[in-house]
């Protein structure tokens, strides 16, 4: 679709069908608050060296060159020149290698296929082996991003804002009004992103290793705005967020749980009632 773009590169894309229609609102990259490392490439690129660059960050990743090395291999594409690899001395893009192996495997293709070892079982073999090790390397690389705040803030909370301005203009429409749905596309790395700033437990917690999560291939994240009465029977509206079908529990900065962000107004007080609250005043 980039290629129906318009020149003036502010400008936003409406496509239609016959009525009743569906709007599908395509966004220029210097307003996309879904997708950071296009809409503001350099300040994303300054604020990933600031974390690859510490020496525990620097130390980690090369204990990755070995299998970054074996990648390499057999998926030549991971060392061409001019390759962004986000730092370390690993020198391979990780999304890319998980890209690799997330995509083949949701559509039941062999990760050997279209390459020179494609009659390869031994090779499969190899690969299949270097799956998961892949996959848990991306997500420490962007675990150790998505725990520096001004990073994450920049990449979750234009979006977290966006979500919560359009459900305060929500909680004033009436029986009668017809409830607004939208609809996002996005990568996996924001979607990853917005859990982080979140705070879900799973990825809160360091000891059980849940937080080696990545985003399967077709992740859902739903915001969903609920009318409800308290206990003395004062409205209220509560916001229930699903992964995939499933409620998230999350962790404020008091390290106390909770299945769904709450308040009476949405505004402010919504947004800092978990680690949000870094990112508020952004």
């Amino acid at each position: 679709m980039s290629s129906l773009l318009p020149d003036d590169p502010l400008s936003d894309v409406y496509f239609q069908n016959s009525k009743p229609y569906l709007d599908i609102r395509v966004r220029e990259r210097a307003t996309d608050n879904l997708n950071a490392f296009d809409r503001n490439p350099k300040l994303i690129e300054t604020l990933v060296t600031e974390v690859a660059s510490t020496e525990h960050f620097l130390k980690n990743d090369a204990k990755a060159c070995n299998l970054a090395a074996r990648l390499a291999n057999f998926l030549p594409g991971l060392v061409r020149p001019g390759r962004k690899t986000f730092g370390g001395p690993s020198g391979i893009n990780w999304v890319e290698a998980t890209d690799h192996f997330v995509c083949r495997s949701s559509h039941g293709v062999r990760f050997s296929r279209f390459s020179e070892f494609e009659n390869d079982d031994s090779a499969e073999k190899l690969l299949e082996a270097m799956e998961y090790r892949t996959i848990l390397h991306l997500a420490w690389r962007f675990r150790q991003w998505y725990q520096y705040p001004p990073l994450l803030a920049e990449i979750a909370a234009p979006v977290l804002r966006e979500v919560v301005e359009e459900m305060k203009e929500t909680t004033d429409l009436t029986i009668q009004d017809r409830r607004p749905f939208s609809l996002y596309s996005c990568h996996d790395v924001t979607i990853l992103a917005l859990l982080y700033a979140l705070g879900a437990d799973f990825l809160a917690d360091e000891e059980k290793g849940n937080w080696r999560y990545w985003p399967e291939y077709g992740s859902t994240l739903i915001f969903e705005l609920v009318k409800a009465k308290d206990q003395r029977g004062s409205t209220l509206h509560v916001v229930r967020v699903l992964l995939n079908g499933k409620p998230v529990r999350v962790v404020n900065m008091l390290g106390r749980y909770g299945d769904t962000y709450s308040s009476s107004s949405i505004g402010p007080k919504y947004i800092g009632q978990g680690p949000m609250n870094l990112l508020a005043g952004v």
